[in-house]
């Protein structure tokens, strides 16, 4: 007997146990290992459970292990006169980190990280 992938996914472990998140259109999920079976005390500190970024608004958020949550801004690169330089890529590693969270509390994290995905999706933090 065949097993269809459409009938075996929805009953998954690994898809039950991943958050509800609301994520509107622009943003890349590059990784999502949350779950609420998680214990924040059994992760190295520097393994990253949670990324994603936003290239349009230029937002990157990561929960790291032990429920790390942190928002990085990478500002746009600037002309001499002060102007934007288009088609830039991303460079998080100098970014500004604009918000971070330590918790044990699962569900803290999960309402932190929907509050800032959606913030992050509006969010204006330089002009032209």
């Amino acid at each position: 007997m065949t097993v269809r992938f459409e009938d075996a996914y929805p009953g998954s472990k690994a898809f039950l146990e991943l958050p509800a998140l609301r994520v509107p259109g622009g943003w890349r999920i590059a990784l999502n290992s949350l779950s609420d079976q998680l214990d924040p005390g059994l992760y190295d500190p520097d393994s990253v459970l949670f990324s994603a970024t936003n290239a349009g608004t230029r937002f990157e958020i990561e929960v790291i292990g032990g429920f790390h949550l942190r928002v990085i801004y990478a500002p746009w690169p600037r002309t001499a006169r002060g102007r934007r330089i288009p088609d830039q890529p991303l460079g998080f590693l100098d970014g500004e980190v604009v918000h971070e969270l330590a918790t044990d509390d699962y569900a803290r994290l999960i309402a932190e990280l929907q509050h800032w995905i959606a913030r992050c999706s509006v969010w204006v933090r330089e002009g032209n």
